[in-house]
């Protein structure tokens, strides 16, 4: 249970991280580092839960997402870009 608590609050400290100051860097390849390290973390923390390896349904959207609008909608504060381009790669999941 305490990894668990550990586990979501490095998921929450990663989503803040991205929120603020790391998300305005720029860099495409840091927002999909963090991306993976995110689904990484969510895919250890069901792991535990379940006790079994779960799959990683993250994996396709981080696959499906691109990072370098990403990263300039992120720069230029555009949220209706970021939602689309989210949105997008969530859609392109599901169709799966």
């Amino acid at each position: 249970m305490k990894k668990s608590i550990v586990v979501l609050g490095s998921i929450l400290g990663m989503a803040i991280g991205l929120s603020t100051g790391t998300a305005y860097a720029g860099d495409a390849d840091i927002l999909k580092r963090m991306d993976v390290r995110s689904c990484e973390a969510q895919t250890q923390v069901g792991s535990n839960q379940e006790g079994e390896q779960t799959q990683k349904p993250c994996e396709c959207e981080i696959e499906n997402t691109d990072y370098e609008a990403l990263s300039e909608a992120k720069k230029k504060g555009d949220l209706a870009k970021i939602q689309k381009i989210n949105q997008e790669a969530q859609e392109a999941c599901s169709e799966k």
